[in-house]
């Protein structure tokens, strides 16, 4: 009975069975209308942060909203391995959950559990939700279709999260679920001492990328990596040797500021 909004394709899901590569934005801002700017311009996803800005849950749903009117697939970056912060992204529509800092098989396990239903697992139920239409009437088709559609994506920032790539790894579902290294928290832990320089292109962080990716293709799980150092080509086919095979690009913010430096050093000469 009438629209049925968990019909949605995922399109990161889409492309990645044709053997194409999705491209997304992080959104930084709280700002709807560049969410729907970024659709209008082509891009395949948005990843709305949750982490590392102050976007709360009922402004993320309209962030979701101006998403999906552009024709974009919503990720939610939730702030913490937290069910309830999950089950908030998965009821307003998102499409995938991004966890951070997941350092164990067992902490995966609790992330995936958290963003699917039962059978497969265990997000709180109640079927007068956005994602679901507000209505109960499907609510067993809407569950089935959540669980194809709904992607779980585990960030491994953490030293203790690469050595245990593997285990973290074989809980995540093939064809559907991502993994990706957070190279600038990892990165960070290895400082050794106060004032040294973050070394973002440790040799660390090269064995903790080829181990990732020699996992999951194994696995047949998705790496999601960003566009670095650089956002055009040449950071796109960074990304792509590593093993990325879902592209995001710097944060909206970001890029705002980079176009706002160029305006006024090219004003004043």
């Amino acid at each position: 009975m009438g629209f049925k909004p968990f019909l949605r394709p995922n399109k990161v899901l889409e492309l990645l069975a044709k053997g194409e590569t999705p491209l997304g934005m992080q959104m930084y801002t709280h700002a709807p209308d560049l969410v729907e700017i970024v659709g209008y311009t082509g891009f395949d996803f948005v990843m709305l942060d949750m982490e590392h800005n102050r976007t709360d849950l009922e402004t993320m749903v309209h962030l979701i909203r101006a998403a999906e009117v552009s024709g974009l697939t919503p990720l939610v970056r939730v702030g913490a391995n937290d069910r309830l912060l999950i089950r908030a992204a998965v009821e307003s529509g998102a499409q995938g959950v991004v966890v951070p800092h997941v350092k164990s098989a067992e902490e995966a396990a609790a992330a995936l559990s958290a963003s699917h239903y039962p059978p497969e697992g265990t997000c709180g139920i109640c079927p007068a939700i956005r994602a679901n239409g507000y209505v109960h009437d499907n609510w067993e088709e809407y569950m089935a279709a959540a669980n194809r559609q709904v992607m779980c994506i585990v960030l491994l920032e953490d030293v203790e999260a690469i050595d245990n790539a593997e285990e973290i790894i074989s809980v995540l579902k093939p064809g559907r679920d991502g993994v990706g290294v957070g190279g600038a928290d990892i990165a960070n832990a290895l400082l050794e001492k106060e004032g040294e320089r973050v070394q973002w292109a440790h040799p660390y962080l090269k064995e903790a990328q080829q181990k990732v990716k020699a996992l999951c293709e194994e696995r047949g799980v998705a790496i999601m990596g960003m566009a670095f150092p650089t956002s055009d080509r040449v950071g796109v086919e960074a990304a792509r040797a590593a093993g990325s095979r879902i592209i995001l690009f710097y944060p909206d913010s970001h890029i705002f500021y980079e176009a706002c430096r160029t305006i006024i050093q090219d004003a004043r000469g």
